[in-house]
């Protein structure tokens, strides 16, 4: 067995590939010279770094577009967080599984990682309820409405900011009714029937909403 950790891919092109995580620093992006080269459209060029400290590693976000998320929560640009066995890690829209091998064997090995409970996928434009696929799918405009919020996740976002990320087009002349009544669609899809409170888009009256994925 590999002293080091390792990576194995879990979605997209590169499903199923491994990838030993031996050097100090394991640089990771759609460039060509990146150690572990993401074939990913959605992912920067210099996207992050895997870092190998003594016996530990961790994941350095290198201020990339479409963020990298340690068990499908989202890194601030430049963050960093330590990787623990089992943990899921995403680069944009390719998942990845970590392997430590310097962690406690217990029984079952692998301790399943909970799948979080909203996930949108922006490579096949596929969202994910508990687990579930969203069938039928998401009008065009409703999945860039929930893209923008699920890249933003845990923020709260103006509705001006939403206009411009899903009417982009529009130059900004957008009425907050259309963001509110685009919201309101979405929200028809993935929130639970008759819920008295929203479970995933929370409203921030006077400004805007906020995803929350747990």
């Amino acid at each position: 067995m590999s002293q080091f950790g390792k990576l194995v891919c879990l979605s997209g092109p590169q499903a199923g590939m491994e990838y030993e995580l031996s050097a100090e620093i394991t640089t990771v992006g759609r460039s060509a010279s990146s150690d572990l080269v993401l074939e990913d459209q959605f992912a920067s060029r210099q996207h992050a770094e895997i870092r190998r400290i003594d016996n530990a590693y961790q994941v350095h976000d290198l201020n990339s577009k479409n963020g990298v998320l340690v068990n499908g929560k989202r890194l601030a640009p430049g963050a960093t967080a330590w990787l623990e066995d089992g943990c899921e890690i995403q680069f944009a829209s390719t998942r990845f599984r970590f392997y430590d091998p310097s962690a406690t064997v217990t029984a079952p090995a692998l301790i399943a990682v909970k799948e979080p409970a909203l996930r949108v996928d922006p490579a096949t434009r596929q969202v994910y309820v508990d687990g579930k696929l969203l069938d039928p799918p998401l009008s065009v405009k409703q999945f860039d409405l929930l893209w923008f919020l699920y890249q933003s996740r845990g923020r709260v976002v103006s509705k001006d900011e939403i206009a411009q990320a899903v009417w982009p087009e529009a130059n900004g002349d957008v009425y907050d009714a259309n963001v509110d009544r685009m919201v309101s669609r979405v929200r028809s899809r993935i929130e639970p029937e008759h819920a008295e409170e929203p479970r995933f888009i929370i409203t921030v009256r006077g400004y805007g909403y906020q995803l929350v994925v747990d």
